[in-house]
């Protein structure tokens, strides 16, 4: 089921239109041999959100000083690229992992830098160390809200990095928050194969390498969370959560062009 590139369409139709699921497993698996990409790029249909400022509780000397607002939905203005939205396989399997992608793990970092966290959506490996950084004057913390691993409430004296390994991987996005600034918020996605990734400041991700035939897919953000669930009241059953089936060419890119979000869809932000 490849799908052709196409200039725009909403992520609604292409969840509705290019999945037939009523015969699919219930584990999606790799099909056939060799290796392909997956790209897209989300674009906001519809107002331009506002930047909303912060409302800075403490240490506003610091923190007060940078111009802090809402990253919760953060969308380009020049092409409406949306930022942060995460796309990653997802497998009750094993997955094979191509050999340039099982190079030994380097830290993932996770900064205090001005005041919020940098970057705001980290992907990073079961066994891979996590490194907590601060880089601002005073102190913060880390309070990652893990469901199969343990949590845990990490202070972090500014220059005074601490070192994390979370050994099981979690089937959601994990909320860390700053219990000393309430404001501060990142996410963790944790797996166990290299395949999650977060657009970028144009709304453009890219999955290289990735095994070839038919997996399941999650698109999540933020703001409304699960991006399946928006079309659950109109969805078949068998969409299994509202995970997409999509098929991994055995070489090239499978590309899905621009996927269109509404403001509408955006609007609902959960704590």
């Amino acid at each position: 089921m490849n799908l052709p590139p196409a200039p725009a369409r909403t992520l609604l139709a292409l969840l509705l239109t290019t999945v037939t699921l009523h015969s699919m497993p219930a584990v999606a698996r790799a099909q056939e041999p060799g290796w392909g990409s997956l790209k897209a790029r989300f674009v906001l249909s519809g107002p331009l959100p506002e930047s909303q400022p912060l409302q800075i509780e403490r240490d506003a000397e610091v923190c007060g000083t940078v111009g802090l607002v809402d990253e919760s939905l953060t969308v380009n203005p020049k092409n409406r690229g949306i930022r942060n939205l995460i796309v990653w396989l997802e497998a009750k399997t094993p997955v094979p992992v191509h050999p340039r992608r099982q190079q030994p793990l380097q830290p993932a970092m996770l900064d205090n830098r001005g005041c919020r966290f940098e970057p705001r959506v980290l992907c990073l490996q079961t066994g891979q160390p996590l490194q907590l950084l601060n880089n601002d004057p005073v102190v913060h913390n880390a309070a990652a809200f893990l469901k199969r691993s343990t949590p845990f409430n990490e202070v972090i004296p500014a220059g005074t990095p601490s070192e994390r390994i979370i050994r099981k991987a979690e089937t959601l996005p994990v909320r860390v928050d700053c219990s000393i600034h309430s404001w501060m918020r990142a996410w963790l996605v944790v797996l166990d194969h290299p395949y999650a990734a977060v657009s970028d400041t144009d709304g453009q991700l890219e999955l290289p390498l990735l095994p070839a035939g038919e997996w399941r897919f999650r698109f999540w953000h933020e703001r409304p969370q699960n991006i399946p669930g928006w079309i659950r009241s109109n969805a078949p059953e068998t969409l299994d959560r509202g995970g997409l089936l999509l098929t991994i060419p055995a070489t090239g890119t499978l590309d899905l062009g621009e996927l269109q979000l509404t403001t509408q869809q955006l609007s609902a932000k959960q704590k």
